[in-house]
């Protein structure tokens, strides 16, 4: 019986116990889940005006350093037979050296023949020049006037004269003829001799050129500039919308990480580099279009050198109205951002939205520069309802 009344006693003990846990837990439930004075309180919004400017965004790409000014001398069979290939690869060439020498026996047996006949009418027109002197000169003694009235001496020294004026503006269109041939002649022999259109370095040198029909296309001396160097590259489809002519880049190289050099894009192509690789992402390639593009160095070269590869890139320099990205709520597929008017009461207006950084956002259309944005809207705010706001920042 003792027995008994002891698990009782115990039983009933545990019942009160569980009990009281269960009650004590309620109740702290109740007590966290009661809104406490600061979070019934009306929530204080943060105003900021909206502003032009441009978000943090850049398009990294890749390209290689090349020369900006180059000259290829290709093979002209129509200037004759090569004669001799007057550089060698690493020279240094000033501009208006001479780089290739062509052999061209009829340029100058052309020129030959143009020089005697421009002497031989010179010769002619001095004759001709001393005849007219000699028939124009007056008579010793007077003559007896005719029934024509000159002497008859007169008429034939007249008529002389004019014979010789009318000979010798044969032999001066003679002679204009002949120098048009010697200049000819003078500018085939000029080109059998390629002068260097740039101060640079010779890069290349072909002394075994085809004198083949196609032999034209060979390059024989190639010459590139040491100064004003290009970074040269290929971009993606994708970044076409986000670049255009005149944008300002940074570019680095691997061989000098410490450095980093500036440029300005001059170049960018309507058209892809090829049209089978962008036929090819069209039926469902993923690599798609790639356009070639140019950027012209603005700053000091130091180590940059011709071939490395580099790392571009170009920094966002387009304005916009810049909003919060806290401000922008999204319902329904449609973005808005709170303002607050005049009278100090909250508008919602729809907006566009363009790219955006870590901070701000771009807004197209909807909000104008100057508007008063509320950065930290909630669930409270109501259309037309007065806002209470702290200081401005931004």
């Amino acid at each position: 019986m003792k027995r008994n009344k002891k698990a009782k006693k115990w039983q009933l003990y545990t019942a009160i116990g569980i009990a009281s846990v269960i009650v004590i837990g309620a109740a702290g439930i109740l007590i966290f889940r009661q809104p406490s004075q600061s979070a019934v309180k009306e929530e204080t919004s943060h105003i900021v005006t909206a502003k032009e400017g441009s978000v943090a965004s850049s398009v990294l790409l890749s390209g290689t350093v090349t020369a900006k000014n180059e000259q290829y001398v290709y093979f002209d069979a129509s200037k004759g037979d090569l004669d001799e290939i007057l550089v060698s690869v690493g020279d240094k060439v000033e501009e208006g050296q001479a780089l290739v020498k062509y052999s061209s026996a009829d340029a100058q047996a052309a020129y030959d023949a143009a020089d005697r006949a421009v002497a031989k009418a010179d010769r002619h027109i001095e004759e001709l020049n001393k005849a007219r002197e000699n028939a124009s000169a007056a008579p010793a003694s007077p003559q007896v006037p005719t029934e024509a009235g000159l002497p008859e001496q007169a008429q034939a020294a007249t008529s002389s004269v004019s014979s010789i004026d009318s000979q010798i503006s044969d032999a001066k269109d003679n002679r204009a003829d002949a120098v048009a041939q010697l200049n000819k002649a003078q500018a085939q022999l000029d080109a059998a001799t390629v002068l260097s259109t740039l101060e640079g370095t010779v890069v290349e040198v072909n002394r075994n050129v085809s004198k083949s029909p196609t032999g034209n296309s060979q390059v024989v001396v190639h010459v590139v500039s040491n100064e004003n160097l290009q970074v040269k590259g290929e971009l993606s489809e994708y970044n076409l919308a986000n670049l255009s002519v005149g944008q300002e880049v940074t570019f680095t190289s691997k061989v000098y990480q410490d450095k980093s050099w500036t440029g300005k894009i001059s170049y960018i192509s309507d058209y892809p580099k090829n049209n089978g690789e962008a036929a090819n992402a069209a039926l469902g390639g993923n690599t798609g279009s790639k356009y070639p593009y140019t950027v012209d160095v603005t700053s000091d070269i130091g180590e940059l050198k011709q071939g490395f590869s580099v790392s571009v890139e170009v920094k966002n320099k387009s304005k916009a109205i810049l909003v919060p990205l806290t401000s922008v709520v999204t319902e329904n597929d449609k973005n808005y951002v709170w303002i607050v008017d005049d009278q100090k009461k909250a508008k919602k207006v729809e907006v566009t939205l363009g790219n955006a950084d870590a901070d701000n956002q771009e807004i197209t259309s909807g909000v104008t520069d100057g508007a008063k944005v509320i950065s930290n809207p909630t669930s409270s705010l109501k259309e037309g309802k007065e806002v209470k706001a702290d200081e401005e920042t931004n």
